[in-house]
């Protein structure tokens, strides 16, 4: 009998032991240190790249905003654990579109609209790394603009006069003349005194180091096809090409 009311007293201090215990854990293990808003946006963005745009603690989790590539995403994060909870696509980013690249004529015909000048030149060039279209226009008055057009919007991104170049000493007004680039009307009539017929399309090339020169389509009665490579300085036919045809050279 004593026996049995050993046992039982033992259990019940146990029993309070246990208790107490419980009861000195418990307000630790509520007071766990949470995250703080840097470290919950850390966490995320080591296992999700991209750009948090939104972060807010709510009942012991972090709500983020993540902003990717692909689209925007709402994670929740526990805030003691640093876990990701969940993540759900709340945002799809739509795809680019591929820049597409406008044509010699589309640019021409934008650009004329926007002068009353002439178009003297225009040519598809690199320009510190990047395509554009570079264009000469000839004003009423006889002066001269560069004109630098983006070749994908049309868009004019600079304008620039051109200075007339002072002749050296000795040199006459038909020197001069020679050694500035023929315009596409004057190239145009030297390629029909070659190959008589009607103008299609005129356009300049020019690389480095290169003399540029004018390549002129012409179309014949007969229904061929001729395209005249022309020397824009000295005006010179340099060949002439006919359809698919090798082309004929001539002595610039």
């Amino acid at each position: 009998m004593k026996s049995r009311r050993r046992w039982a007293w033992i259990a019940g201090i146990i029993a309070v032991a246990a208790a107490a215990l419980l009861m000195v854990w418990l307000p630790f293990r509520s007071e766990d240190p949470m995250l703080t808003a840097q470290a919950a946006e850390q966490a995320v963005l080591e296992q999700y790249p991209g750009k948090i745009e939104e972060t807010k603690l709510e009942n012991g989790y972090y709500e983020l905003q993540l902003r990717s590539e692909t689209g925007l995403y709402h994670v929740v994060l526990d805030a003691r654990l640093g876990t990701v909870d969940s993540i759900r696509q709340v945002e799809v980013t739509e795809e680019k579109k591929p820049k597409t690249l406008q044509s010699r004529e589309q640019v021409k015909a934008a650009l004329q609209k926007r002068t009353d000048g002439k178009i003297d030149k225009l040519e598809l060039v690199q320009q510190k790394g990047k395509q554009v279209y570079e264009a000469v226009i000839k004003q009423k008055d006889g002066s001269r603009q560069e004109v630098i057009v983006d070749p994908y919007t049309g868009e004019t991104l600079s304008i620039r006069n051109i200075q007339p170049q002072s002749k050296p000493p000795g040199k006459d007004d038909k020197d001069d003349k020679t050694a500035q680039l023929l315009t596409e009307a004057e190239a145009s009539k030297l390629a029909l005194a070659k190959i008589p017929g009607v103008v299609d399309d005129v356009e300049l090339r020019r690389r480095d180091s290169e003399i540029p020169y004018y390549l002129i389509e012409i179309n014949l009665k007969d229904g061929r096809e001729a395209t005249v490579e022309i020397n824009a300085i000295s005006g010179a036919v340099r060949s002439v090409t006919w359809d698919d045809d090798e082309p004929d050279d001539d002595d610039e």
